[in-house]
Formats: structure tokens, sequence, C-alpha cells
């Protein structure tokens, strides 16, 4: 009986650990406010998340308030689960970081002005930063360019 309800308890707890995987939270556009800014999040092209290990979802308007938050260690790294960003070309949907190369160009506006995009495909990303006279960027190369061109 003991080993029976032992087993029981094991199945439960690997289940429960399984179902509580976080899971990317999908913005509310025109509702939801950047957890950088405060700005309400409007612009379908740019939206961006960080996801906590714990499942807490931080909500940002642009690619650069999402680096900035990162950057100042708003959450430690350690307890950071995933970050997701909008393809451009697919707005409104997230994905995750290791998906994404990024544009920056001052002729695609962004919403806090740094002009930052987001896309998942390679030649994509390359055509737009040749069309808007920009250049693709890493994610590390998006951190420090936010750090020097806005944070200080």
């Amino acid at each position: 009986m003991i080993k029976r309800f032992t087993s029981i308890a094991i199945l439960l707890t690997a289940v429960f650990m399984i179902s509580c995987e976080p899971t990317v939270r999908t913005i509310n556009y025109g509702q939801d406010g950047c957890d950088y800014c405060r700005m309400t999040i409007v612009e379908e092209h740019y939206g961006s998340e960080l996801l906590t290990t714990k499942g807490k979802a931080y909500k940002f308007d642009s690619i650069e308030c999402l680096a900035a938050f990162v950057i100042k260690d708003e959450v430690k790294r350690e307890y950071i689960h995933e970050l997701y960003f909008t393809d451009f070309e697919d707005a409104g949907n997230l994905y995750p970081l290791g998906e994404m190369i990024f544009v920056q160009t001052k002729k695609l506006k962004s919403p806090m002005g740094l002009n930052l995009s987001g896309y998942r495909n390679q030649k994509v990303a390359d055509d737009v930063a040749l069309l808007y006279f920009g250049e693709t960027m890493s994610w590390e190369q998006v951190q420090a360019f936010v750090e020097t061109s806005w944070l200080k």
C-alpha cells in the first residue's frame, strides 16, 4: 500500500512539474503597459516579453525597453527563463530569442526611438537592413547598442 501511494505521489509530482513549465503570454495590445517605460503597448510589430523561471511575464513595447530591463538587472539572469520578441513580419506573435535576428535602422521607426526590429529569417533581416540603410545585430550587439545609445 505504501509503495503504491509513493508511486502515485511521484507521478503526480512529475505531472505537476511538467504542467508548471513557464509559457509565453499574449500581449494585449492597447491594454498592457510596458514594464520598463510604463507606456501602453500598442505597436504589434515591436512587442517583447521576459518570462521568469517562476512563470511571471514582463511585457515591453520595444526591444530596447526589454534590453534596458535586462541590462539593469531588474530580474536576475538566473531567474530569466526566456526572452521573446515579435517577428516584424508576423506582428503580434512572440518567438524565443534563439530564433531572432535584430535590425537597427534610422528609417524604420520603433516606439522608443532606437529603431530596432526583430526577424526570424536571416535573409529578410539582411534585406531590411539593406533597404533601410541599417545593420543586422545579435542580442549581445543590441544590448551594447542600447547601453551606449540610450542608457548612458
